[in-house]
């Protein structure tokens, strides 16, 4: 038995916060602020950023396979107004839409300046 069972407390996950590589700390806080992210720790090797209830945070790593290879999914509400705020910024590369998937999901991509795939989506109610 685990502690919250024990004092009848439900052992509830609320949040993931996405860990994601980087080859440069100072490029990932240029693009995570054009993101509309507020840089809230900023170091050598590490920087936290949050839009909202959102949370991102990125490591510095040699390794560009590993960012290449990696990927994160943030929920938002409104993605129509998040597409046209990127859009604007010059933020999609071509083609980008919002699209409906099989899974009932509204839902766009952006890549980071290191290839790390972002998708932003909206659950369809």
């Amino acid at each position: 038995m685990n502690d919250h069972a024990l004092s009848g407390q439900p052992l509830i996950f609320e949040s993931a916060v996405p860990v994601l590589p980087t080859a440069t700390i100072s490029q990932a806080i240029t693009f995570y602020e054009q993101l509309g992210f507020q840089t809230l720790h900023q170091d050598a090797d590490y920087a936290i950023f949050r839009r909202d209830t959102a949370e991102v945070h990125v490591w510095l790593s040699a390794e560009s396979a590993l960012a290449q290879n990696s990927s994160c999914r943030i929920q938002v509400s409104n993605i129509e107004a998040l597409y046209q705020e990127y859009q604007a910024k010059g933020l999609l590369e071509p083609g980008v839409t919002v699209s409906v998937k099989p899974w009932g999901a509204k839902e766009f991509v952006v890549f980071d300046p290191d290839r790390v795939l972002l998708t932003f989506f909206e659950q369809r109610r």
